[in-house]
């Protein structure tokens, strides 16, 4: 599979056109993590960002206290570590969590491109402050609802087609992690959840059975 093809799989390049993938390809190339390898370490000097195109990656920092405080689960087609890009070091800790493949954007020729076509400019910029819009909202879920809303919320935000299971990627644990409760704490909502019939999750799948009375839960409409 060629680059060009893998780069429009990435909603940040969805909108080039075919000079433009051409110029970004020019300066990316392919690398492969085995699960539990770091991809960078908050703190490192950036030289660039990355496209998952297999696989799963957390993006974390440590707190205080040694642990670790999950910012985001990067999935397949998604970008991460574009604000590095105008950064000197990394913000947070990028860690493989399966096989991977990423595609490598070197940072100074990205910013070249950047400042050598306005048009280009733009539409990574339109693309930027839709995924910072989508940050910020996922942010107002952790601080402002309750777990069930958070969960909620992070069900319905997922890709799913039609009356399919929706697949997880993730360890419960670090889905747990992710909504910012604990392990023990999402079981017990798994099994509330089950028993008023409104999803199971099961293995790694999850199978809605009343979406309304999801979306409920995710606004708060409902408790249970």
């Amino acid at each position: 599979m060629n680059l060009t093809f893998l780069l429009r799989s990435c909603r940040l390049f969805a909108d080039l056109e075919a000079k433009e993938l051409a110029a970004v390809q020019a300066i990316t190339s392919r690398r492969e993590y085995r699960k539990g390898q770091i991809i960078f370490t908050e703190g490192e000097a950036s030289r660039g960002f990355c496209v998952l195109i297999a696989g799963t990656v957390k993006i974390y920092r440590l707190g205080p206290d040694g642990r670790e405080r999950i910012i985001h689960v990067v999935a397949a087609g998604d970008a991460f570590a574009e604000a590095a890009m105008f950064m000197e070091a990394y913000p947070a800790t990028a860690e493989a969590l399966s096989a991977t493949t990423v595609l490598w954007i070197e940072k100074n020729g990205f910013k070249q491109l950047l400042a050598r076509d306005g048009k280009l400019s733009f539409k990574i910029m339109g693309a930027l402050v839709q995924w910072l819009n989508h940050l910020r909202n996922a942010l107002t879920d952790l601080t402002l609802k309750e777990v069930p809303a958070r969960f909620a919320s992070y069900v319905l935000s997922l890709p799913a087609q039609s009356g399919e299971p929706i697949r997880i990627n993730v360890s419960k644990t670090t889905l747990a992690q992710i909504l910012g409760t604990t392990k023990e704490t999402l079981s017990r909502l798994l099994a509330r959840l089950s028993r008023h019939r409104v999803l199971t999750y099961r293995g790694d799948l999850i199978r809605i059975s009343n979406r309304a009375r999801l979306e409920k839960v995710a606004t708060g409409d409902e408790r249970l």
